[in-house]
């Protein structure tokens, strides 16, 4: 009824006024614009995108893989479909149980549904790939534990990052530490219209490499002095295949 008095509403009703008026329970925000997204998730919905991060990654069927931060599982159903052992990590409740429910009821999936932190998830000794398109914000700490612990055994990673993020990451200070274990690529830019929520400025494909396969890699992390990676350049070509 047009004249109830707000505080007799259900909360909830209350909430959604609050937000078409463009405010939370923690301020204002500018009209037009949307609320405050904290952990930085735009979900990717651009089907190209997916293809080419799902195809540059080189995953085949019985390969481990995951996706960090799989939210609607955009790319944990690509990498199921051919065949990879995929562990997709979400840290939300609600869609955690929709990913369950959904590679639950496909036949054949080798889908792991983890609802975590990504930032607490323990990491394989064996090699395994990362395809993701993890929360923004936590770019910075995720590089930091992939790249940075030696007895990580990171077979490859096809990351979408924010811009500016990726290219620091693939040509600045970011990257430049790890640039001796890992090739770091900056492959495209991915516009703001590939996600939902759009965010504010464009994104990025990121394309990681090591430097020595990681199955010539003791477990102590202290590379061996193994064959090339397959795409690695050595004198300035690149390896089409195993090096003998």
């Amino acid at each position: 009824m047009a004249g109830r008095d707000r505080r007799s509403q259900p909360s909830s009703v209350r909430r959604g006024q609050g937000a078409r008026h463009g405010q939370t329970r923690q301020g204002r925000w500018f009209a037009g614009q949307p609320p405050p997204n904290p952990r930085g998730e735009h979900f990717l919905t651009d089907r190209q995108v997916i293809h080419q991060l799902v195809r540059a990654s080189g995953v085949g069927p019985g390969d481990l893989v995951f996706d960090l931060g799989a939210g609607f599982g955009a790319l944990t159903g690509p990498l199921s479909v051919i065949g990879a052992k995929v562990i997709a990590v979400e840290i939300d409740p609600v869609l955690a149980a929709r990913l369950r429910r959904r590679f639950a009821a496909e036949a054949d999936s080798q889908v792991s549904v983890v609802e975590a932190d990504l930032r607490c998830i323990p990491l394989p000794r064996r090699p395994f790939y990362v395809v993701a398109n993890p929360p923004f914000a936590l770019t910075t700490w995720l590089c930091r534990r992939l790249l940075g612990d030696p007895a990580v055994r990171l077979a490859g990673a096809e990351l979408i990052l924010e811009w500016g993020a990726a290219k620091g990451l693939a040509q600045g200070e970011l990257g430049a530490r790890w640039a001796g274990r890992y090739e770091i690529t900056l492959v495209r830019r991915v516009p703001a219209t590939s996600f939902s929520p759009s965010p504010a400025a464009a994104a990025a494909h990121v394309s990681i490499r090591p430097r020595v396969a990681p199955q010539d890699q003791p477990a102590s992390g202290r590379p061996s002095k193994g064959r090339p990676v397959k795409g690695q350049r050595v004198n300035g070509q690149p390896v089409k295949g195993p090096a003998g």
